[in-house]
């Protein structure tokens, strides 16, 4: 595309000898010749530094925030929002595909994995070709492949939008993160569809303080023209505010009656839920393997979405029947004589409540529960003595292991976890393999283990270095 019509409806100032662009790209290392390299200011390094790199990688033309660059013998293109435009020209070099498909947002602080799989399990199960995009990476109807973000950057948002346009798969579900939010990611994505689970602290490194981490959420619904849905959870507390601020339509679920779409009747064990929705004059049946009030929340997220796709109810009641799991969400495995091991991706005090109220309503009162779960490194460190108040007060037994400390030294980490601890009913395994050996040992016919933080990761991040690791592959050799 020529570097003109990819600038169409762009705002920005520079003369320049028209060029062909290939690609876009905001990374030094990926340039190649006849790209576009975008330099915006990360949270860690500014793109304007790398521009020399990127000229000397083969750049085609460079587009900056207006600092000052020497002549470099190639275009130089100045705006005032590098990275806002870096999403309005991902839009234009693949052809704004969101608006030529059916785009479901799913937002909140817990629940957008689970939501986003459950969504795109009742479009398949109507017959609806559909692809995925979100923490366990982007799904198509033919396979999987591992993005590294919830949500990527805008290049790559586009580029995925298009190849599944171009496969013609026309409804993409997608988790759209806080992030992405505020670094304008998906700017130039067209949603029809933006669904509110809930909002508890987290991220408030990076938001500063929970106002603002919700104001970031807040813009998906805001963007939504009046033709479009929000799903809001009517129950979270957030929810008015939000409501508050939109003019699209909009439809509510929740435990309440006052909500659009609520459980006249529910039950809850350790085998899944057993309910039944009320929206209107309509009812739908639910029987899941899903445990839990939280998956509920979830089931009805995604359920209210489907009906207002127009998927028949029929088709709703046996996609979730299907459903057995949500990869590293509350998956549960049996070992011979010991008992179950429940491993899940919860790293929030929030979604450790969740967890642990669940276990508690659906367990019987001897299993003995055994946790096991650490902090990850260079994140909010309030969280730390919150997460382990809160495991203290639902566990027999607690085994403290690493979660990808990242830079962070381990024995802060250890320090700021075992300050929230009041008993002396835990103890320190450094190693998380070894800690999860050590809680398999202890387990019993009653016993009840769980492995919080990592869900479905394959790996952990230690000093810069990611090393090879995952949760259920270890669980798996001990039921062998």
């Amino acid at each position: 595309m020529k570097l003109s019509d990819l600038l169409t409806d762009i705002q920005f100032k520079g003369n320049f000898n028209d060029c062909e662009i290939h690609a876009i790209t905001h990374d030094s290392r990926k340039v190649k010749n006849g790209s576009l390299f975008v330099a915006i200011h990360g949270l860690i390094t500014d793109g304007h530094d790398f521009i020399p790199e990127a000229v000397q990688n083969g750049a085609a033309a460079i587009l900056s925030n207006g600092r000052h660059i020497d002549e470099i013998g190639i275009p130089i293109i100045r705006v005032s929002d590098p990275r806002e435009t870096l999403s309005q020209l991902s839009a234009n070099l693949y052809g704004h595909p969101s608006k030529h498909m059916t785009v479901v947002g799913v937002t909140g602080t817990n629940g957008k994995t689970s939501v986003t799989l459950i969504i795109d399990e009742l479009l398949k199960t109507s017959g609806v070709l559909s692809g995925t995009l979100g923490t366990l990476g982007f799904t198509t109807p033919t396979g999987m492949v591992t993005t590294g973000f919830t949500t990527p950057e805008a290049t790559e948002i586009q580029q995925l939008f298009r190849t599944l346009s171009d496969g013609g798969v026309n409804n993409l579900v997608m988790e759209v993160s806080s992030h992405a939010l505020e670094l304008k990611r998906v700017r130039n994505v067209e949603f029809d569809f933006a669904v509110f689970t809930n909002l508890t602290e987290d991220h408030l490194d990076f938001h500063g303080n929970l106002e603002n981490y919700f104001e970031s959420k807040l813009k998906l619904f805001k963007n939504l023209t009046d033709d479009k849905t929000a799903i809001i959870n009517v129950d979270d507390p957030w929810a008015k505010k939000i409501i508050s601020e939109i003019t699209c339509n909009l439809m509510t679920y929740g435990f309440s009656s006052s909500a659009d779409l609520y459980p006249e009747f529910f039950d809850f064990s350790l085998d899944g839920i057993k309910a039944e929705l009320i929206c209107g004059n309509s009812k739908i049946i639910i029987n899941s393997a899903l445990i839990g009030e939280y998956n509920l929340y979830n089931i009805m997220a995604a359920v209210a979405t489907a009906l207002k796709m127009s998927i028949p109810i029929k088709d709703i009641e046996i996609a979730i029947s299907k459903m057995d799991t949500i990869p590293g969400r509350m998956e549960r495995f049996s070992i011979e004589n010991k008992g179950s091991v429940i491993v899940d991706y919860a790293h929030t005090p929030d979604a450790y409540n969740q967890i642990f109220s669940t276990l508690k309503k659906v367990s019987t009162r001897n299993i003995k529960i055994i946790t096991i779960f650490g902090c990850g490194g260079n994140r909010e460190k309030e969280k730390r003595p919150k997460m382990a108040g809160i495991a203290e007060k639902f566990s027999d037994e607690i085994i403290v292991t690493t979660d990808n400390p990242r830079d962070e030294l381990l024995t802060e980490i250890m320090d700021d976890i075992q300050s929230g601890f009041t008993c002396d009913n835990y103890s320190i395994i450094e190693n998380r393999f070894d800690a999860i050996q050590e809680g398999i040992s202890r387990m019993d016919g009653k016993s009840l283990l769980l492995l919080l933080g990592k869900g479905r990761e394959d790996h952990q991040l230690i000093n810069g270095v990611k090393y090879s690791h995952s949760d259920i592959e270890i669980v798996k050799s001990f039921m062998v």
